[in-house]
């Protein structure tokens, strides 16, 4: 197997990471976005370094498929099919199933093997919303998932809960695999001491996801308002995300924050993954309450650096989250309390397991992923020497 065609977010360093990882190993990785991506990738000014470090060769973008307008989903399944060929592509794979695992209803017309991988979301919450609303439209939609999972040749997911997901909506039992992104274990234990972004070197409790709704920020800026005042006093409140492009959630997420003007809050700019590693190792706690959420990287790399994580009363997979510690419902009180009781306890690094480390590894599961691709490139060179 040479050539992967990979439908997925040039902005998302989840995605990246995963072409680059196959690049660096001589695989030919194309990268087919989306309009809005490769929009919101163009006015990035990383893109060229972005584009030189990780191997892969930017595609222009496509529309979206849509159902409304499926004369122009007709038209763009012929570009993709036109690069397949040009390209020489051995396996097409989605990174993100929602909108994109509907060009898998194109399966035969592509004639290359094609993947899904789930990361939350997508089949957690967005997808399964379209077999609850009613009306026609959501039930055609519904539909074209359910059959376009089911077309698909393998569906990796980065948490059980995710294949319990698929299973329920698209009916799919076999070709399901636990595949996560995973963690550059090394890079994470290496010295990051240097990368420290914070000016000073007060006591700080961090909350990394990025500044979107969907990491349910305002829940821990409600619990924040609840801590008592030696907590309040003792600690800083640091959020990452200050440069995003969500305005209108950061304004929100801001105007909070001056609403308690006795806590000290530090909102910065989005950092490298040295610094992050560095604030995780550094951090006296780290809270991460989204509302939906398959294995977070951003999880696993607070652990593998030996913070206190709190997670929100979401399926885990106990395979790699059983240290951490998890709220049992969805109230800022409880949130509040965890983390006063979390504090008083210390600093005191999770206790991993070689299972638990192995699961989270980049590398181990890129080698499972490695497998899938052979099987698939197999499967396309016979498919290739049987047709007409």
């Amino acid at each position: 197997m040479r050539n992967i065609l990979f439908l997925a977010d040039p902005n998302s360093l989840h995605d990246i990471k995963w072409i680059s990882f196959f690049a660096h190993k001589g695989k030919g990785c194309f990268l087919l976005p989306r309009v809005y991506h490769y929009e919101q990738f163009n006015r990035s000014l990383e893109k060229d370094s972005v584009l030189e470090q990780y191997r892969f060769q930017l595609l222009p973008p496509i529309h979206d498929f849509s159902i409304l307008r499926f004369y122009r989903t007709l038209y763009e399944a012929h570009i993709i099919r036109r690069i397949i060929v040009e390209k020489r592509i051995d396996v097409v794979h989605i990174l993100y199933a929602e909108p994109n695992a509907l060009w898998c209803l194109f399966r035969r017309f592509f004639s290359v093997p094609m993947i899904i991988t789930t990361r939350g979301t997508d089949v957690l919450k967005t997808i399964p919303t379209f077999f609850k609303r009613r009306g026609l439209l959501n039930w055609t939609v519904a539909k074209a998932f359910k059959r376009a999972f089911r077309l698909a040749d393998w569906v990796t997911v980065t948490s059980r809960a995710q294949a319990e997901s698929i299973k329920e909506f698209a009916g799919v039992e076999g070709g399901l695999e636990v595949i996560r992104t995973g963690v550059d274990v090394d890079l994470i234990t290496a010295d990051t001491s240097g990368y420290f972004p914070l000016q000073e070197s007060k006591p700080f409790v961090l909350f990394p996801r990025f500044l979107k709704p969907v990491y349910n920020h305002e829940f821990s800026l409600a619990a924040i308002a609840l801590l008592p005042p030696e907590i309040k006093n003792k600690y800083k409140m640091v959020f990452i995300g200050k440069n995003g492009s969500d305005t209108t959630y950061r304004k929100k997420l801001e105007d909070l924050m001056l609403r308690q003007p006795d806590v000290q809050f530090e909102l910065i700019e989005s950092q490298s993954q040295v610094a992050i590693f560095e604030l995780y190792k550094r951090a006296s706690l780290v809270v991460m309450t989204p509302l939906s959420d398959g294995s977070p990287v951003s999880g696993m790399e607070a652990l593998l650096c030996g913070a206190k994580l709190i997670l929100g009363p979401l399926n885990y997979d106990m395979d790699i989250f059983s240290q951490a510690i998890r709220l049992s419902q969805w109230d800022p009180d409880v949130l509040a309390k965890i983390v006063t009781d979390a504090l008083a306890q210390g600093h005191k690094s999770p206790r991993l397991t070689e299972a638990e480390i192995q699961a989270m590894d980049r590398a181990y599961n890129m080698q499972k992923m490695s497998e899938i691709y052979e099987a698939a490139g197999r499967r396309a060179t016979r498919s290739k020497q049987t047709s007409p």
